[in-house]
């Protein structure tokens, strides 16, 4: 979307220094700036972004939002906060938009739950969605300036640390339609438990419109979840009874796919998606039901589905010198990790069966019990077991309950995952995994891991 800055100030307020400017989008990091985007000076913890305006105007931007004016000819909207005017351009672009603006969020999958749907819907010139994982006060702004008219829907990705940001977030973008792909205990070191994690996630089924409708997990969930929706609530997943359920699945590690058979209402469908792992069938029957809910034919939506992008660091497989390595270095969270040990322990080895786990963050006081029942879990599956980081010795611990005599080994530095990776042998399946404060993927390249 194109804006003057003088439009920008009709919308958001504040003072406006320089002259009139065209902007075409927006931007939080100098280091990215493009030509004719809005620079936001965001203040950080760390950073401040009024030390970068003089960089991104170097690198082409128009103006700049900044909350207080910088010595410089770049054009600048002064605001009392970049965070609120962000806030209001959003809604005041949502406003303008006649189609039908469907909310993702959850623990996990939600990024690729998007792109499965974003995709299933129809081409890049009908679907705006939220790029990677832009899914805060940031992100979801940054969206909405890309809006073109040629655009029929809109899937915005909404991230959560605390209670009332989804509903901030919702606030901006105004969803119709609400997808939770999981609640689980990611966070739950900022939330404190499960209960809050809930409801923090259901500030988005709150918030839909009583002619909307939301999506859920066929799940434990499900009850407290349908209370908090003033609209039609259906569901997906592996369980009989789900409105689009997971038939049968299978994962073929070597293409990097799953194929799986969905009973969409009723309705068989099958379907190629391009990741790994039974949970993304299940992704794939959240997205696949929203299409049917609008009345997307599922044979094209199916079709174009398996063209999605998925992110490139999410869980696939490489090949390294006669093994298999399982990469997944994005994140980790409990839920993650039982789902990446599962692709393990289904992925054929005529050798060794091992994984390399880097620790799982925000776990808050739950991080010795968690990392201990991912040690248990990995005991039944793995012939060999690294753990890396702070909590490394509790994940061995916890194998060790279940095999005393398992092959475990703790180590609080990363480094040794380069010597683990390079003594695997021919017909041994390694998973590397771990949080992306980890920098496995950083370790891999060291290890000479072909991550393209």
């Amino acid at each position: 979307m194109r804006l003057s800055l003088r439009d920008i100030q009709s919308r958001v307020g504040g003072t406006l220094v320089g002259e009139d400017v065209y902007v075409d989008s927006i931007c939080i990091d100098s280091r990215k700036a493009t030509p004719g985007s809005l620079f936001c000076a965001i203040k950080g913890s760390q950073v401040d972004g009024h030390d970068f305006v003089a960089a991104a105007a170097n690198a082409g931007v128009s103006a700049a939002v900044v909350t207080r004016q910088v010595k410089h000819d770049l054009p600048q909207l002064v605001v009392s906060s970049i965070e609120s005017a962000l806030a209001d351009l959003a809604k005041s672009i949502r406003a303008t938009f006649d189609g039908t603006v469907i909310g993702i969020t959850g623990s996990v999958g939600k990024t690729s739950t998007k792109e499965m749907l974003a995709s299933a819907l129809g081409n890049e010139f009908e679907v705006l969605k939220t790029e990677g994982n832009l899914n805060t006060e940031y992100g979801v702004p940054k969206t909405w300036m890309e809006l073109m008219p040629s655009h029929r829907f809109a899937v915005i990705e909404m991230g959560m640390r605390g209670i009332g940001q989804i509903r901030d977030l919702c606030n901006m973008s105004q969803p119709e339609v609400g997808v939770i792909t999981a609640i689980g205990s990611a966070h739950i070191g900022e939330l404190g438990s499960l209960e809050m994690i809930k409801q923090a996630k259901s500030e988005l089924f709150e918030s839909l419109p009583s002619e909307g409708f939301a999506v859920a997990p066929f799940s434990a969930d499900l009850e407290y979840l349908r209370s908090k929706a003033a609209c039609k609530v259906m569901t997906f997943g592996k369980e009989v009874g789900a409105d689009s359920q997971v038939v049968r699945s299978h994962v073929d590690v070597d293409s990097n796919e799953t194929s799986a058979v969905l009973s969409v209402r009723g309705i068989e469908i099958s379907i190629r998606i391009p990741a790994i792992g039974l949970h993304q069938a299940t992704n794939a029957a959240a997205a696949m039901l929203v299409c049917s809910e609008l009345g997307v034919d599922l044979e094209d939506a199916a079709d174009r589905l398996q063209r999605a992008r998925l992110p490139y660091d999410r869980l696939r497989s490489v090949h390294y010198r006669g093994a298999t390595i399982l990469v997944d270095v994005y994140n980790s969270s409990p839920e993650s990790c039982r789902e990446a040990l599962a692709v393990l322990r289904a992925t054929r080895a005529t050798g060794n069966r091992i994984a390399i786990l880097g620790d799982m963050k925000e776990l808050g006081n739950l991080s010795v019990e968690l990392h201990q029942a991912v040690g248990r879990e990995a005991a039944s599956i793995v012939d060999k077991l690294v753990a890396v980081g702070d909590y490394s010795r509790e994940v061995v611990a916890g194998a060790k309950q279940v095999d005393a005599n398992i092959d475990a080994s703790a180590f609080e530095n990363s480094d040794i995952i380069v010597e683990a990776i390079r003594s695997l042998r021919a017909g041994d399946v390694a998973l590397v995994k771990g949080s992306r404060a980890l920098k496995l993927e950083e370790t891999l390249r060291e290890a000479e891991v072909d991550l393209v």
